[in-house]
């Protein structure tokens, strides 16, 4: 509610009215009648050269506040800084301001920034406007949700609703999160919602992905992380805002602030280090064992000493702590059920259609009395990811209601051909796409190869940064080692396309019970038989 309420920078907050008792709460780079509503306020804040905080004026408010001989004065000063008092934390000797707190990504991203999105395309902006989303359209959007998790592997997340029916109904950070990195835009651009709305959250959507990405990042990448970011918000002002000043309302705080997240990947790494889902999930536990209620801060307390005995306990005495179960990741990929083939005179038919490029691809003719050749039905990946095949999608939707039998895959010489990945726009090149048929295993004297036949995804394109395609009428063959990870895909209910759904890297973060996984139902599916 200060005047400079972003603890990062210096920026000054805009009213939205001037009316007295109005609040500098709003965030706009350039607010339009800024003479009339803040007239002490820049016209214009470059997002690329931002005025920030520093360590040396956060300790001078402080010595102001400590000064400050009546209560006016205090809050005078807090209301210009946004700084109300000297906190615990500033006695560590790692507390510099304003590095000291990192920006909490899964409640600024998806539940902040999302949520505020939807609101604003659905219930806060006028039917005139390009960036409403009318109440037909927004409830097609909703309807077209829950169907399509039959085609997202059960590995990603559990059920994700209907967001207009159930928006007010504890909408969960994953399902925003799949709102926001899977359904929305495939699902904008079916509906036909407007393009230079969806092209402005298109890029909201790169900027989450990139900085949620586990990779190392230099400086080129957060200058263009930053330009990306500038460009975004820019653009949201134009949209959004246009020149009524009215509308500055709609530049709340947790959408200017994504400005900041290149420089906290400077200070911190990977922004994902900022979720503050431990502490919560800490306090939710402590909170949930508390039954006093005449002394629960006693009760707390008492809980937070036996916590940390039992592990001072355990330092010396570790085998009074169960061991947790073994992590399901492997060192390479293992195949699971195998479909035995018995060579009789009748072959099953899809056998006998995958036995030619099965051929053609080891360079030697199958069936092979030097060769034995095995069938299976799943791959565990490295990743501990479970790929299926159509030899086990049926047991799978009875069992899990979901389909995993789509492959990314590095590109070969082998596959290159008909995979249409060609146009750079559809990623990365070397990449391909594929619903998967049965994995194989050739073994003989001098050979051992681990195969996959899979029908290629063809006529990749992107469109507001999604990938998109058709299935090939052909099947094509490449050892299993070039599986990257299982994909889900959305089938277009329009044009048809088939939208790639990766599994973005923000889930791992989150328990199984805040993924809306069961842990009591979460089996590994290698140990069907």
């Amino acid at each position: 509610m200060a005047i400079r309420g972003d603890r990062f920078s210096t920026v000054q907050g805009a009213k939205a009215s001037t009316e007295k008792g109005a609040k500098s709460q709003y965030y706009p780079l350039s607010p339009p009648e800024n003479t009339i509503y803040n007239p002490s306020r820049k016209p214009t804040y470059d997002p690329l050269d931002l005025p920030m905080q520093t360590q040396q004026s956060y300790w001078d408010t402080i010595i102001q506040l400590e000064k400050a001989k009546t209560k006016k004065d205090e809050t005078d000063i807090t209301r210009k800084t946004g700084v109300s008092r000297l906190p615990l934390c500033a006695a560590s000797p790692a507390f510099v301001h304003p590095t000291f707190f990192p920006l909490n990504p899964f409640h600024l991203f998806y539940e902040n920034c999302m949520a505020f999105f939807w609101d604003l395309w659905t219930t806060l902006s006028h039917p005139s406007e390009v960036v409403h989303i009318p109440a037909v359209t927004a409830r097609k959007i909703g309807t077209l949700i829950p169907p399509a998790m039959a085609t997202l592997p059960s590995s990603f997340c559990g059920p994700v609703r209907d967001v207009f029916l159930k928006r007010n109904s504890q909408y969960k950070v994953y399902e925003w999160m799949a709102i926001l990195h899977w359904y929305l835009v495939p699902i904008g651009i079916e509906v036909s919602l407007n393009p230079s709305m969806l092209r402005n959250f298109s890029r909201f959507v790169q900027a989450i992905e990139f900085s949620m990405t586990v990779a190392p990042r230099g400086e080129d990448d957060l200058r263009y992380l930053r330009g990306l970011i500038a460009t975004f918000l820019e653009d949201y002002k134009r949209l959004y805002i246009g020149n009524e000043a009215s509308k500055i309302i709609r530049a709340r705080l947790c959408i200017f602030q994504l400005i900041h997240i290149p420089i906290h990947i400077q200070w911190y790494g990977s922004i994902r280090l900022g979720s503050q889902e431990t502490v919560e999930r800490t306090i939710g536990e402590m909170g949930h064992k508390i039954r006093s209620k005449k002394e629960p801060f006693s009760n707390l307390a008492n809980l937070i000493y036996q916590r940390e005995l039992v592990k001072i306990l355990s330092i010396y005495y570790p085998e009074i702590i169960p061991k947790p179960p073994a992590s399901s990741t492997t060192n390479e990929p293992k195949l699971v059920q195998q479909n035995r083939i018995a060579w009789t005179k009748v072959l099953p038919r899809s056998l006998v259609e995958d036995l030619p490029k099965l051929s053609a691809y080891l360079g030697i003719k199958l069936p092979n009395p030097d060769v034995t050749l095995s069938r299976w039905g799943k791959l565990k990946l490295t990743n501990g990811d479970v790929l299926q095949s159509r030899l086990s999608e049926e047991r799978s939707i009875k069992s899990t209601g979901r389909r995993s039998i789509w492959l990314e895959a590095l590109n070969s010489t082998e596959t290159s051909s008909g995979l249409g990945n060609s146009n750079s726009e559809a990623g990365n090149a070397n990449l391909c796409f594929g619903e998967v048929h049965p994995f194989y295993k050739a073994e003989g004297t001098s050979l051992l190869r681990t195969l996959v036949v899979f029908t290629p995804f063809t006529e990749m394109e992107s469109m507001f940064g999604v990938v998109r395609g058709a299935l090939a009428k052909h099947v094509q063959v490449m050892d299993v080692s070039r599986i990257q990870a299982i994909v889900g895909i959305w089938a277009g209910v329009n044009t048809g396309k088939i939208y790639i759904l990766r599994k973005h890297p923000g889930l791992e973060y989150l328990t199984l019970d805040e993924r809306g996984l069961d842990e009591e139902q979460v089996v590994d599916e290698d140990d069907e038989e």
